[in-house]
């Protein structure tokens, strides 16, 4: 990634594939081209090499198969969900150690692409992907085969998430590979397609496979469609690494299908594509001394564990209270899902034409992407609403259509802010972006994993504490509605530091 903090503009009527930049034009613009001196005479202007050499459909095909790719994560997570109750059955255990083989998914899922991410830039995109994915569905094949037992699971689920994280790392390297700068960012929308519909697929497949076959076939579900988008990558895929290919002229002339091999030999000039420094430990925790990157990240955290603590509860909710069937429990899952791609294309675009509103009130004005910051307010109140209405409606057992529109309303919350504050983190230190996303990813899942953790216990069985008159208190020393509580009390924190931090920069601009 570069420091270039050009914005799309997604107004001009153009699709998605065109507006980040993956169209069949092939004319030379002004950035594209150099002006050299000739001493005979008078200086003439010549085209600079594209970016990328290869033709827009390859660039599509490249890109949907990344975001095909990068699905099998989130997908691994939802298509879970639906299916506790029943594992919780099947292994002979309590809800608290089902819920956390989902914390151990989500804490190794923030951990994996900091390894994936340390070799991609050395050892090439291309066999990464395939031993990642590899790595993964060789796990869901063990988990879909094994006896029964509560260890493996642990194990296999760990296995199981650290190939999958690859794809979040490895994607956005291929996207800076195919992508020039100034289109990148529409460019990752269309990667993160891919994850984003994850949480919306994922419970309805599980739900379906649960209740119409068995929990097993959930990981054979997951290991015959990742085998298949597998396939398609080794045949179809080349190596992508700008310091291996440059801008991939190699490759511009072949078709879909490629012969596959292992590994591409360097045919670039090191000195015009030089390898980059490998990222460390150390610079990560250099980063966490900004106290923009702290305070966004940790109210991301916050945010996704309230969100995260939800759904893990749902299914149980929706199945013991209200007698929802695992396929039921799976549709239900569809609406936050929904939520969540909505809240994320939605919000993409009112930030851009925030920002460029502004840029046109004040046309002297220095780059301030402390101005996305002011829309993650109205996304945390709409988190904070959601979060209250589910914990009070499910401990007053109110009816379940008012259980699924609160969840939805947080998760479109959520991610409204999450789309803003990965915007905001991308053009607030431009050389490091994809850094800065992965290293909120680093707090984000951990906080998930911790919220699946603790909300059983403190939620309890809602059956076992029921009062009368309709309301349904667990039997946990909370119950879901001031458990809930506790944690909408928690978002509120994030609207004090995203005022903090906005003041702190209208400060600084007014001693300078």
């Amino acid at each position: 990634m570069t420091g270039e903090r050009n914005i799309p503009d997604p107004s001009n009527g153009t699709d998605a594939l065109a507006t980040i930049g993956i169209t069949g034009r092939t004319d030379t613009t002004a950035a594209e081209t150099e002006k050299t001196m000739d001493p005979s005479g008078p200086s003439k202007t010549v085209p600079r090499p594209p970016y990328s050499a290869l033709k827009p459909r390859q660039r599509r095909l490249f890109l949907g198969i990344v975001a095909t790719a990068g699905l099998f994560g989130p997908l691994a997570a939802g298509v879970y969900l639906p299916a506790l109750p029943t594992l919780q059955a099947a292994f002979h255990t309590s809800a608290t150690a089902i819920n956390a083989t989902v914390s151990v998914f989500m804490a190794v899922l923030a951990v994996g692409p900091l390894f994936w991410a340390s070799h991609a830039d050395y050892a090439g995109r291309k066999p990464l992907y395939i031993i990642s994915l590899s790595i993964y569905i060789a796990a869901n094949v063990l988990l879909a085969a094994l006896p029964a037992n509560l260890a493996a699971l642990f194990i296999l689920r760990i296995v199981q998430a650290f190939g999958a994280a690859s794809v979040l790392s490895l994607g956005a390297g291929t996207v800076a590979d195919l992508v020039e700068p100034k289109n990148r960012a529409s460019a990752m929308s269309v990667v993160l397609l891919g994850p984003q519909l994850g949480p919306v697929l994922g419970p309805l497949l599980g739900g379906a496979l649960t209740g119409a076959a068995s929990w097993r076939w959930i990981f054979g579900f997951l290991a015959i469609t990742c085998a298949a988008t597998l396939l398609v990558l080794i045949v179809s895929l080349p190596e992508t690494l700008r310091s291996i290919v440059g801008n991939g002229v190699i490759h511009a002339d072949k078709g879909l299908f490629i012969r596959p091999k292992w590994r591409q030999e360097r045919v670039v000039d090191p000195s015009k594509f030089p390898k980059p420094p490998a990222p460390t430990l150390i610079g990560l925790l250099k980063l966490l001394q900004h106290a923009p990157v702290l305070v966004v990240s940790f109210n991301n955290a916050l945010l996704f564990a309230a969100y995260y603590a939800m759904t893990v509860t749902l299914s149980r909710v929706l199945q013991d209270e209200y007698g929802f069937s695992a396929t039921e429990t799976g549709l239900a899952y569809l609406a936050p899902g929904l939520a969540l791609v909505a809240g994320s294309m939605i919000s993409g675009r009112v930030s851009d034409l925030h920002l460029r509103m502004y840029t046109r009130r004040n046309p002297d004005a220095a780059p301030n992407p402390e101005r996305r910051l002011q829309l993650q307010i109205p996304g945390i109140m709409l988190s904070i609403t959601g979060v209250l209405l589910y914990g009070w409606f499910c401990d007053f057992h109110i009816h379940v259509v008012g259980v699924i529109v609160a969840n939805a309303i947080a998760a479109f919350g959520m991610t409204w802010v999450f789309i803003t504050t990965t915007a905001y983190l991308t053009e607030s230190t431009p050389t490091n972006p994809a850094t800065l996303v992965a290293l909120a990813g680093l707090f984000r899942n951990p906080a998930a994993a911790i919220a699946a953790v603790v909300v059983e216990p403190l939620v309890g069985d809602v059956r076992d504490g029921s009062q009368g008159s309709g309301r349904r208190r667990g039997s946990g020393p909370m119950g879901p509605g001031w458990c809930f509580t506790g944690l909408a009390l928690l978002e509120l924190a994030c609207i004090a530091s995203s005022a903090w931090l906005m003041l702190r920069k209208r400060r600084a601009a007014g001693k300078n």
